[in-house]
């Protein structure tokens, strides 16, 4: 049942949003939430010994997608029991639920967004593709496991990275083929790139002229050779000479839109967000202090609104105290929504329609209304 939660406080961070209303509340311990998933930090220090975790991404405009592990982390018995997954679908228009599954937790289980409105689980070589009922809508099996498989921010292809890690395939459903490739072999300067953050048919690395994380101060886009006389369809890159910087991609909004992290070779000097496209030009989106950015989190239609997750080290090496949640417009001065979250199990997402912000923390889904487009 979808309750009106009574009142709500943003925390006290270093970023600065504009007022939203009261977020509409999913609780989740009827549906078998652990009550310890999110406790304290506690899952991050057990992690070795016990699978948890959670997932949370919308279908469409009104259709959310919820996963958590079902079994409580850190106890005695969570070494000795098999390791479950239970997804749920809500119709965010009433929070009732519409559909929900377990599945037992593999090694090489995965699960995220897809094409046409579709939630996809990889195992192994194989991929299911499940509708909003979490019914099977199409298949496939793979010549062989890939090395990496991934979502992209507007979903329209499953990029993976091959497993003798020589190209990307970029799959397509309806029904599920092979739509395009890109060669890592192309050129000395592509194989040097080790890393490689993935689009729709496109690819973005950070090319570095040495070890140094500051001499990494080119970044460049690769295509399909097919695309190359397609509209937005040529390779290209993002540069910056005089200094020594750090440049990191981060995510595709589009084909000629990418978001970026900067940072300057200086103790004092937090990093800094910005799109960067093929001309050269680049908007510098609001400041985030101390925050690093993981993903983009959701992006509305025509990209004019998306939603970024990030996060806040402590002072161990990569101690994760919280995750932050924010959206943020091209143009716009600060972040319309703010929210921070408990480390390591939190998540969120934009609404493809760019009306809500989802936020999975402390056993509960909070629906947050954002301003008018």
């Amino acid at each position: 049942m979808l309750t009106l939660l009574s009142g709500f406080v943003f925390a006290s961070s270093a970023l600065h949003a504009e007022k939203t209303g009261k977020p509409l509340v999913i609780y989740l311990d009827r549906f078998g939430i652990p009550k310890s998933l999110f406790g304290g930090g506690g899952p991050a220090l057990c992690l070795h010994q016990h699978t948890a975790g959670t997932r949370l991404f919308w279908l469409d405009a009104t259709h959310l997608f919820v996963a958590f592990t079902t079994i409580a982390p850190c106890t005695f018995h969570a070494a000795e029991e098999m390791p479950m997954l239970r997804g749920l679908v809500f119709d965010t228009t009433t929070g009732i639920k519409v559909a929900s599954h377990d599945w037992p937790l593999t090694e090489d289980l995965a699960i995220f967004p897809g094409p046409d409105h579709t939630v996809v689980m990889r195992d192994g070589n194989k991929l299911e593709l499940l509708n909003e009922k979490l019914q099977m809508a199409d298949s496939g099996e793979l010549d062989s496991t890939p090395k990496g498989l991934w979502s992209t921010p507007r979903r329209r292809t499953i990029p993976l990275l091959t497993s003798d890690g020589r190209k990307y395939e970029f799959y397509t459903a309806g029904p599920l083929r092979l739509l395009d490739t890109i060669s890592l072999d192309s050129s000395d300067e592509v194989r040097a790139i080790p890393d490689w953050v993935a689009g729709d048919e496109r690819i973005a690395g950070s090319s570095c002229a040495d070890k140094s994380p500051y001499s990494c101060t080119k970044i460049d886009v690769q295509t399909p050779d097919a695309k190359f006389l397609e509209p937005d369809g040529a390779p290209w890159s993002y540069r910056e000479t005089g200094k020594p910087v750090s440049l990191q991609p981060i995510g595709f909004l589009d084909a000629t839109h990418l978001i970026i992290t900067r940072e300057d070779k200086n103790f004092f000097h937090n990093a800094q967000m910005l799109i960067v496209t093929p001309n050269g030009s680049r908007i510098q989106l609001p400041s985030i202090g101390e925050l690093y950015p993981r993903k983009i989190a959701g992006i509305a239609e025509h990209g004019s609104r998306f939603g970024m997750e990030m996060y806040a080290l402590g002072g161990c090496t990569d101690c994760i105290i919280a995750n932050f949640f924010v959206v943020a417009e091209p143009d716009a001065r600060k972040f319309l929504f703010e929210q921070r979250g408990t480390p390591y199990m939190s998540a969120g997402e934009l609404s493809p329609d760019g009306r809500w912000m989802a936020i999975l923390d402390e056993g509960r889904v909070s629906l947050y209304p954002l301003p008018q487009m």
